[in-house]
């Protein structure tokens, strides 16, 4: 019987919106029809306005928008939709370089009646991302409409300036207004991310009591103003500064506590990062061809350290088993380094995972790569090794030598080392005596793989040269054949891998 036909289920964000907003199959529906004979819109009004909101939150924004032109209920709750995310992708524009000017005047122009339309109440999530021109219009516009919809309440706030080029970056676009954050609308944030603004905390910066996640890209912010924001988000847990220009001076303080997540990257006029967080579990500090000081104290909770800068190799080692002495893994991103490791009675207790990757490293002398030992025999509780070096120049040449010439190098037992893998693998004597060293210190090895094939890695920065490469892959090849297979144990798996056929 009609009587008994289902109502349609709302199964999260997929929910079908058409029966709702018209009411098919719906016994008030069939009651109303059959009084007058002729179909009626089904209003809805019998449930709360609270529930319509509800479900109208588990729509994307392009969906609700159209639910709110089918019926006045989800028109009302669209006026106080949770979840607003604005890039092009959501509001439905492809991105087609010869339209780009008249789209992105179309998209702001969108983003703009969507938000006065909206109420302003009840966002919990603003994703905005703005495509300029940048100008004192385009500022008055950004600023209405964050005035709209950052209110007390809401947990995360993305802003994203986009811009056709770096140097657009590099300029203050946009200055993001500190007094959005006031009047309670900062103390409920959780997550806050900007990209190509300015952001200029004072020192009577407002707190930001809720303030778990920062992250700070090609932001116009100096480093005083960052420690006025930080002074004032106790509750941080994962801080993110990347390409901020106006930094010198990263200063970390002691009051933030729950801090476990650091990552700097890339900040060029930023000269020392100094942390007094003491539960800082995980660093990620890359800078290419600058030097910066790194005090970071005694980081005792500190399991994994992602590193990179001029002299990585020789501060890691020197450094880093003192100060995290509780260190599981360790990457080392090294460029354009031409000296020694040191060996050094120090270790590394814990270290389970080490992934070593040298860029334009000149090898002045023949036996250089072999400092690198100094970090297995560092740690004996190493279970994974993962290198990759890429080299400027051959140096002496490549070689291939049977392997009753290769020396035995001494060196420590690695009871626990059972995977290795060594990317741009070549005949050359030191990397060849290298792996040798290792299946012969390794008595636990269950896999190593060895990769002669550059095509694998073609998306990274790179000084090799692919053709000569490709020409060498037979000799690195022999080599193996001649100088490794024979020290495999039975127990541990050999895996070359070889150029793809099309080269």
């Amino acid at each position: 019987m009609e009587q008994d036909t289902p109502r349609r289920q709302i199964k999260g964000r997929n929910a079908s919106i058409g029966s709702l907003a018209k009411g098919k199959g719906s016994p008030c529906h069939q009651d109303d029809a059959s009084q007058t004979g002729k179909r009626k819109r089904y209003s809805g009004r019998h449930l709360p306005e609270d529930i319509w909101h509800h479900i109208c939150s588990f729509l994307p924004l392009k969906d609700a928008a159209r639910a709110a032109r089918a019926s006045h209920v989800f028109r009302d709750s669209w006026r106080c939709h949770p979840n607003l995310n604005f890039t092009k992708e959501t509001m439905g524009f492809n991105q087609n370089a010869r339209i780009r000017n008249k789209m992105t005047t179309k998209y702001n122009s969108r983003v703009g009646h969507i938000l006065k339309n909206h109420s302003g109440m009840g966002v919990k999530t603003l994703h905005l991302q703005f495509y300029g021109p940048y100008n004192a219009s385009t500022s008055y516009c950004l600023d209405s409409w964050l005035q709209i919809a950052v209110k007390p309440g809401i947990e995360e706030l993305t802003l994203v300036l986009n811009s056709e080029s770096e140097q657009s970056l590099n300029k203050e676009n946009y200055n993001f207004q500190c007094s959005f954050l006031s009047n309670g609308s900062g103390n409920s944030i959780r997550a806050l991310d900007f990209i190509g603004c300015a952001f200029r905390p004072t020192k009577g910066f407002g707190c930001m009591r809720s303030l778990t996640s920062l992250s700070l890209g090609s932001v116009h912010i100096t480093g005083d103003e960052l420690g006025f924001l930080l002074s004032n988000s106790l509750a941080l847990e994962r801080l993110e500064v990347s390409c901020c220009n106006d930094i010198i001076f990263i200063q970390i303080p002691c009051l933030l506590q729950r801090l476990s997540s650091l990552r700097v990257s890339q900040c060029d006029m930023l000269q020392v990062v100094e942390s007094k967080a003491p539960n800082i579990s995980s660093f990620d500090i890359h800078f290419h061809g600058k030097n910066v000081e790194m005090l970071l104290g005694k980081s005792l909770r500190a399991k994994e350290i992602k590193i990179s800068h001029p002299c990585v190799l020789q501060d890691a080692r020197t450094t880093l088993p003192s100060s995290m002495p509780n260190l599981e893994t360790l990457t080392i991103y090294s460029y354009g380094e031409n000296f020694s490791t040191p060996m050094l009675p120090s270790k590394f207790l814990h270290l389970k995972y080490l992934v070593i990757t040298v860029v334009e490293w000149a090898f002045p002398d023949t036996d250089d790569i072999f400092s690198l030992i100094s970090f297995l025999d560092a740690s004996p509780c190493l279970e994974t090794f993962d290198l990759d070096i890429r080299m400027r120049r051959q140096g002496h040449g490549w070689i291939l030598e049977d392997a009753s010439q290769l020396e035995r190098i001494p060196g420590h037992r690695y009871g626990n080392l059972r995977c290795v893998r060594i990317a741009r693998f070549c005949s050359r004597k030191m990397l060849v005596k290298l792996t040798c060293h290792i299946l012969e210190n390794a008595p636990s090895l269950e896999c190593l793989t060895l990769d002669v094939a550059p095509d694998r890695v073609k998306h990274t920065r790179s000084a090799d040269d692919p053709i000569k490469f490709i020409r060498e892959a037979p000799k690195a090849l022999e080599a193996i054949r001649t100088c490794i297979e024979g020290k495999v144990p039975s127990t541990a798996k050999l895996i070359v891998l070889e150029p793809a056929l099309s080269c």
